[in-house]
């Protein structure tokens, strides 16, 4: 019989080895987006919480909560209240107060002016 002069139809190791290669970088660059992306959506997540957490403090601080209790409910936090001008009506005793709030991470920092009623300004003026 004669020898069969037809070339094999398969594929040499090669090319399976190149293509191996290349669906390997395809799949590790594609991993590595989708990691980034999903450190992207927790870190906004994280600052939502943090800018909620800030709504909530500048909320209590307004309605006339003291600072330290405050402060002892939500760790993350530095605050500091200072005065703006005292008093701003002389009739009631209102003042102004400024509230400086900072989160260790992610930094963020929130400066509030509010008016507290003439009451609590008498009792912390010295």
């Amino acid at each position: 019989m004669p020898a069969s002069t037809s070339q094999d139809g398969g594929y040499a190791l090669t090319e399976v080895l190149v293509a191996s290669v290349i669906a390997a970088a395809v799949v590790t660059t594609a991993m590595t987006g989708m990691a980034g992306a999903l450190r992207g959506a927790q870190g906004a997540s994280r600052m939502q919480l943090v800018l909620l957490e800030g709504a909530n403090i500048s909320a209590r601080l307004r309605a006339g909560d003291q600072a330290a209790n405050v402060a002892a409910d939500y760790p993350g936090w530095r605050i500091d209240i200072s005065a703006v001008d005292r008093p701003v009506d002389p009739r009631t005793g209102a003042v102004l107060t400024r509230a400086h709030l900072e989160h260790v991470a992610p930094l963020l920092a929130l400066d509030l002016i509010y008016l507290e009623d003439g009451t609590l300004a008498q009792e912390t003026q010295p």
